[in-house]
């Protein structure tokens, strides 16, 4: 049962969030400014520079304390030119884009489909009996999945073709459209990606499997890029505890890439959340005014810089702060949020099912549907936190605009069609409000039903999940703690 002062106080202070939230406009006009006028917002690039401090100022605005910057470096990656030539069966040019951190080079090899690019597709091909080595290996995107399963991540498919050592590896859409989808490789931020990687849309990749259907298909890839020392920045800012609260020491964090690629403004992915965490703030501040006091714990709302090639500024965050992580009772991610129909939430609790019937409680408290499920993932900013044993969920959107229009994967995301147009005022008023309402409650709550995860109960998960042996290659385990 959620308990926080007294359940009408809660109640009260929902129904004041909901009222904020639907009266008001501003994560809409936020989300306008943000596409328009920066345009994309790549990790380093100057568009991310402005719109870090454009969302300071909002903060600052909304009358949050300790709005700062906390800069990092990294290794940057500047896109220049791709070209995919078909040799044989007969010569044609296909329409592609380098993946963030593909390598330059030139290089002619054959063509090899692994289908879906899951483990059995690679078997198929001949993965394990060495048949894809020297070759470039043809996979699809994201899809719907199969047998209830999510598709593996873009990351998982090329590293099955680096293991295979192909010679390159190429992403196809599976939206029609011919919309290549992007999305970082192996080494974002650190080095060159092992391999190149390049990004076809549907119309092209079917062009390609239909020369396959013919016999052998030959290609040259040749790719340019440059690999320049970086900076992005996380953008932090805080409401703070009320004083004489026995929690007053503990926080919750709110946060969300603040990146995207640099194909697009990212309006969706994560445009839509950036502008969901500076409403909610915007929510909780104007109602920690109203009753002359904070809530019970801090709240600290975190744009993460450099999400997009490998979870940068999270990783940097945890480090940076691993001294008061302690401290942190729960982070909340909001990476494309509010990008769909109003009422569609969901939360997805990262392998901590105890907090499943929490999350359930505040919903039957709050008389608001939403889905909850409990699923250890590592594709956004709350996995660094989760791997540091601080509790983390995620909120999702169920019914995303992209698949009500029967769209397939990431939808509109990580391509150019991810702008301002495609998204809903009234779902970005919702999740605001969903956002709100959860870190009100968890910053009140007196029976809050879990802690810190102990180092050996983290490795036991990533065990189970089967990340554990990547992320000790990568340097990321153990965790900074």
């Amino acid at each position: 049962m959620v308990q926080t002062t007294s359940r009408s106080m809660h109640i009260a202070t929902a129904k004041a969030i909901a009222g904020e939230a639907w009266t008001s406009e501003q994560a809409y006009e936020t989300l306008r400014d943000l596409c328009d006028r920066f345009g994309h917002r790549f990790a380093g690039s100057d568009g991310e520079k402005a719109a870090a401090s454009f969302m300071a100022d909002r903060f600052r605005d909304a009358g949050l304390s300790n709005v700062h910057l906390e800069p990092f470096n990294y290794l940057g990656w500047v896109r220049g030119t791709e070209r995919i030539s078909v040799l044989e069966p007969f010569g044609a040019e296909v329409r592609s884009l380098a993946l963030p951190y593909c390598p330059a080079g030139t290089l002619e090899a054959e063509l090899v489909s692994v289908g879906d690019g899951e483990v059995d597709g690679y078997a198929s091909a001949g993965a394990t009996a060495g048949a894809l080595k020297g070759k470039i290996v043809l996979s699809a995107a994201e899809t719907a999945g199969r047998n209830g399963r999510p598709s593996s991540h873009r990351r998982d498919k090329y590293m099955r073709a680096v293991e295979a050592g192909a010679a390159a590896f190429l992403y196809v859409n599976q939206n029609p459209g011919d919309m290549p989808v992007t999305g970082g490789l192996e080494g974002g931020g650190v080095s060159q990606a092992p391999i190149p990687g390049l990004s076809l849309g549907f119309e092209n990749g079917a062009f390609l499997l239909r020369l396959l259907d013919r016999g052998p298909v030959r290609l040259r890839i040749e790719t340019r890029a440059d690999f320049p020392p970086a900076m992005s920045s996380n953008v932090v800012a805080e409401l703070p505890a009320d004083p004489d609260s026995p929690f007053r020491d503990e926080i919750v964090i709110a946060g969300g890439h603040l990146d995207s690629h640099d194909i697009a403004p990212g309006a969706l992915d994560n445009g839509a959340g950036v502008v969901v965490i500076a409403e909610a703030a915007r929510i909780l501040a104007s109602i920690a005014r109203e009753r002359g006091r904070g809530f019970s714990r801090t709240i600290r709302f975190v744009l993460f810089g450099a999400e997009e090639i490998g979870l940068l500024g999270s990783y940097e965050y945890v480090a940076h702060h691993r001294e008061t992580l302690g401290q942190v009772r729960f982070m909340l991610n909001l990476d494309t949020t509010g990008r769909g129909q109003a009422g569609s939430e969901s939360v997805i609790v990262s392998g901590i099912p105890e907090l499943v019937p929490w999350f359930q409680s505040l919903a039957g408290t709050l008389d608001y549907r939403m889905e909850i499920h409990d699923r250890f993932t590592s594709s956004s900013d709350h996995f660094p936190f989760a791997m540091a044993g601080v509790p983390s969920a995620n909120v999702g959107t169920t019914e995303t605009a992209a698949s009500l229009m029967g769209l397939v994967g990431r939808g509109w995301g990580h391509t150019t069609a991810d702008t301002f147009d495609k998204a809903n005022p009234k779902g970005l008023q919702s999740a605001s409000m969903v956002a709100a309402w959860t870190l009100f409650s968890v910053a009140d709550a007196q029976d809050w039903p879990t802690g810190r995860r102990e180092p050996a109960e983290v490795e036991a998960q990533l065990m189970a999940s089967g990340m554990l042996e990547d992320l000790v290659a990568s340097g990321r385990w153990p965790s900074a703690r």
